[in-house]
């Protein structure tokens, strides 16, 4: 049963930083002078099963202003291309505590 309110917390995680995340994206291309920081960051991952990883990585690509550029080989790491990378630590600790705690509690 807990596994299945993880699942859920994932879901219903993912469609509100969905909608949070392209609001954010479409106010930086409608200003008048778009102030953008890109960068690209290293996001050491704690999940190890490979579908978990696989997940992170798709959720970080599907929210708007982020994407995954690859996964190390060795799958502790992955690299992130933010649209905004003023405060990766705290663009790290978004994914953390919107995906990736509900994907480690799957993998229990």
């Amino acid at each position: 049963m807990r596994k299945v309110f993880a699942l859920i917390a994932l879901l219903v995680s993912f469609v509100v930083d969905l909608l949070l995340s392209s609001f954010a994206v479409a106010r930086i291309v409608l200003a008048p002078r778009i102030r953008t920081h890109p960068a690209i960051v290293a996001m050491p991952v704690r999940v190890t099963q490979p579908w978990a990883i696989a997940l992170l990585a798709c959720f970080t690509s599907l929210t708007p202003g982020s994407t995954c550029l690859q996964v190390s080989e060795d799958r502790r790491t992955l690299y992130l291309h933010l649209l905004d990378g003023r405060d990766p630590e705290a663009s790290i600790a978004k994914f953390r505590r919107v995906y990736e705690r509900h994907l480690l509690e799957l993998e229990r």
